[in-house]
Parts: C-alpha cells; sequence; structure tokens
C-alpha cells in the first residue's frame, strides 16, 4: 500500500464502511431543473452519506461550499472518437479539481482515448502535475484494477464493469466482480463498489465481500431509473435498460 498524506488519510478514514451517493442529472432527465444537484446533496446529507461523486465542474462549484465531506469530482465528456469518456484529459482533470474535488475519478481501462494513449495512462500524468489529489481508477474487470494501481491510482472501482464485452447485466451488480477486483487490489489500494447498487442489503454485501465504501447513484438520485427497473421486470423484460445514465 502506498504511503498517503494526512490529508489523504482523512478523506480515506471518512468514507471507511460508509455511503457515498453519486449526484448526477442529465438535462434531459424529467427530475433536471437548475439546483437539482444541490438538492440531491443536501437530501444525501440529511440521510447521512459519507460523501458524493459528482458530474462537471459547474456542478462541484456549486456542491462545494455547502458541504465538508469529500467529493469524488470527475467530467464526463463523450466524444465520437473514443469510448473513453469519464475525464479523459488532464485538462478536464485540472478543471475538476479546481472546481474543489478531493477525489479524482478517471477512466482506467485500456480502451483508447482520442490522443491515442489507452486511458489509464493518464494517471501517471496526474500523479506528476497533481501528486496531492486522490486517483479513482474506474475500471471494468481486476486486470485493470490491477493495471490502474500500478500506474499510481489511490483507488480502484467497477464503475465500468457494463462495458465488457459480454457483461453479466447491465442493471445490477456483479460482486463475483468485485470479489475478483478485491483480492487483486489486497494491499495494494482501496475498493469502492459502484454499479447498479439498488438496495441497502447489496451496499451491506459490497462490504462484506471488501469493499472500503459503497457509491450509490440511480437508486437514490434518479426516480425515473427506479420506476424503469420496476416497470421492465413486472412487464417481463420487454424495455431496457439504458447502457449510459
Amino acid at each position: 500500500m502506498r504511503e498517503l498524506t494526512n490529508a489523504q488519510q482523512k478523506i480515506i478514514d471518512t468514507i471507511k464502511d460508509g455511503l457515498i451517493v453519486s449526484c448526477q442529472a442529465k438535462k434531459d432527465d424529467p427530475i433536471y431543473m437548475p439546483g437539482i444537484i444541490t438538492k440531491m446533496v443536501e437530501s444525501a446529507i440529511w440521510g447521512k452519506a459519507v460523501g458524493f461523486r459528482i458530474d462537471t465542474p459547474e456542478n462541484i462549484k456549486e456542491v462545494r461550499p455547502i458541504t465538508n465531506l469529500p467529493i469524488i469530482g470527475l467530467w464526463k465528456i463523450h466524444r465520437k472518437d473514443s469510448p473513453v469518456f469519464i475525464t479523459p484529459t488532464l485538462e478536464a482533470v485540472q478543471q475538476v479539481i479546481e472546481a474543489g474535488a478531493d477525489i479524482i475519478a478517471v477512466d482506467a481501462t485500456d480502451r483508447i482515448k482520442s490522443d491515442g494513449k489507452k486511458a489509464y495512462e493518464i494517471i501517471q500524468d496526474i500523479k506528476v502535475a497533481y501528486p496531492e489529489i486522490l486517483i479513482l481508477a474506474d475500471v471494468r474487470n481486476e486486470k485493470e484494477a490491477e493495471q490502474a494501481l500500478e500506474a499510481g491510482a489511490h483507488m480502484v472501482a467497477p464503475t465500468l464493469y457494463r462495458f465488457n464485452e459480454n457483461p453479466k447485466s447491465i442493471d445490477s451488480p456483479d460482486f463475483e466482480m468485485l470479489a475478483k477486483i478485491v483480492r487483486a487490489s489486497q494491499g495494494r489500494g482501496f475498493v469502492l463498489m459502484e454499479g447498479k447498487i439498488n438496495t441497502p442489503e447489496e451496499a451491506i454485501e459490497s462490504l462484506y465481500l471488501g469493499a472500503h465504501a459503497v457509491v450509490v447513484g440511480s437508486a437514490i438520485t434518479r426516480p425515473h431509473l427506479t420506476t424503469l427497473r420496476f416497470s421492465r421486470k413486472m412487464n417481463k423484460y420487454e424495455s431496457t435498460m439504458p447502457l449510459f445514465y
């Protein structure tokens, strides 16, 4: 396990065994309105969350003044020439950090970015430019988790598991994958469980399997997706969950 600064260790200790709420909304979501992310964060604070995952520098800036709890910051930037969309450039990293993020989340898969580099290579660039920031590597599997930790990430999460070639599911957690990532990360870094956790029981199972903390998003903050999760099962899976959310 790489040595942490006092500030980094404080963040790691704060989120231990806790619930991190991913507060995100797209502009075409039925619930979208100005200020919605702030209201999500305020609700999560009321519900005893230990941290937040926030998309875009704009939203991070809005949220930062209302909480001292850790913020995992990212910036989803979709491009036609690459499947990599979670904080794909060092410029995006800079803006997310300057907005107030305590942890920077990046795509750390081995997929190719627009600049021709593999996604996980950005970790080394961040380590040089921002040595004090904690890095969360969003990956698809245990191999990519090992790769990201070797590159210098402090944490990994199977956030992108549904983008594997043949995922078991895109709307339910892959606990087998989590267990594999925990084993691969032993003594090397921390594991956050993220990926379609829908119930408190699934969050507890994640901690039992070795997750340091659990990230939950749509099941808490996006009722239209929760509604679809119910209706598609009740209608014998005639509809599908969106891959991007």
